[in-house]
């Protein structure tokens, strides 16, 4: 099978593709020809982990958040002409490759995979007769949850049908991966050490853990990894709290995996995700996971890692004391965390992609 991945990004601070690396992975492991198109630019990158792979990667423009140049559409008419599946990947690549594929006598069978809840452009009545035509232009619209099938149905209207495929992590390379020392990161053995990743937007709500770190004891501290336009106000807010020396603001980083095998706990504190994919990696990298119970965090962790309150600080540093003072208690967690990442391996994953690939290819009734 020809395969096309077509994402606005190739950074490494968005989920989205982070999913496309892994899933160019398994498909290129089972016999598929993969390209991958990036709109634009954006460092650090996951282009040279898929050239590695054996991946083409193909720019569209060289510019940094160039993301609505009107000759993309014209080359991605020329290029999707080339492949069997075109899988696109965020606004406003499905713009983009509806249109060339609506204006082009390509072949391809499109699908498209929605990875969040969040979407500006419902906000605006006056798009949605053209939003319906977009997605209209798909063969196959797949949600990451049935959280998002639900968002998109209500938006959209019933008659698009979505397919749910959750999103998988490499379990196997999770659990491989290096551990990165504490004294890299500045840190005493002893130090209890909490982790989050993410980006510094509202919905991430790192606020909470901040809070819920004040009322922890000193021994406890947090890291948190990302980069994102609320990153001043929460370190002014740690200062407040006079917290700066307790928590550790990380940038995007190639080794953030490593990250969060050093950790004790791994806590996601979103208002709503769509798939809480560093909640999965927390979990295939054996840590107890603590999050708030919100759609597409409680459907993952529920009876694994433990679910607080959301927005509530008290609650939150409540599960954390309980995990860290009851050792037999961490350990029965971190085992049952450990084993509900194994659902979410990239090879269940990326076997349901290509079962689905195939049915359009074959022209099954779907």
């Amino acid at each position: 099978m020809r395969i096309l991945h077509v994402i606005p990004q190739l950074w490494r601070g968005n989920g989205a593709a982070k999913i496309v690396k892994d899933l160019v992975d398994y498909q290129i492991t089972h016999g598929n020809l993969v390209t991958v198109v990036s709109l634009s630019i954006m460092s650090p990158s996951y282009e040279k982990d898929l050239k590695e792979l054996g991946c083409e990667v193909i720019y569209l423009e060289n510019r940094r958040y160039s993301l609505y140049n009107p000759k993309f559409f014209f080359q991605l008419r020329k290029i999707i002409k080339e492949f069997d599946i075109v899988h696109v990947h965020l606004f406003p690549a499905l713009y983009w490759v509806a249109l060339a594929k609506y204006f082009s006598s390509a072949s391809c069978k499109l699908v498209l995979t929605e990875h969040s809840t969040f979407n500006n452009r419902q906000s605006f009545k006056i798009l949605k007769p053209i939003e319906r035509f977009i997605y209209s232009k798909y063969d196959a619209i797949v949600a990451i949850s049935e959280g998002v099938s639900l968002f998109f149905k209500s938006y959209l209207g019933n008659k698009y049908q979505f397919f749910v495929i959750n999103n998988g992590v490499n379990v196997k390379n999770i659990r491989q991966c290096e551990i990165i020392g504490r004294e890299q990161l500045n840190l005493s053995s002893q130090a209890k050490l909490i982790v989050q990743i993410g980006r510094f937007y509202p919905q991430k709500d790192q606020k909470t853990l901040i809070k819920a770190l004040a009322l922890l004891p000193d021994d406890f501290y947090v890291l948190f990894v990302g980069d994102g336009p609320l990153l001043d106000e929460y370190q002014k807010l740690a200062q407040y709290y006079n917290l700066s020396k307790r928590i550790l603001f990380l940038s995007v980083r190639e080794d953030a995996i490593s990250i969060l095998k050093a950790s004790d706990i791994v806590v996601m504190s979103s208002n709503f995700e769509g798939f809480g994919l560093a909640a999965v990696e927390g979990m295939a990298a054996g840590k107890p996971v603590i999050a708030s119970d919100v759609e597409g965090l409680s459907n993952i962790v529920e009876g694994a890692g433990l679910l607080f309150e959301p927005h509530n600080e008290k609650d939150l540093a409540a599960k954390i004391r309980q995990l860290m003072e009851d050792k037999l208690f961490y350990k029965s967690v971190s085992e049952r965390c450990k084993q509900r990442s194994e659902k979410y391996d990239v090879s269940v994953m990326g076997y349901h992609y290509n079962e689905l690939y195939q049915s359009l290819l074959n022209d099954y009734k779907l």
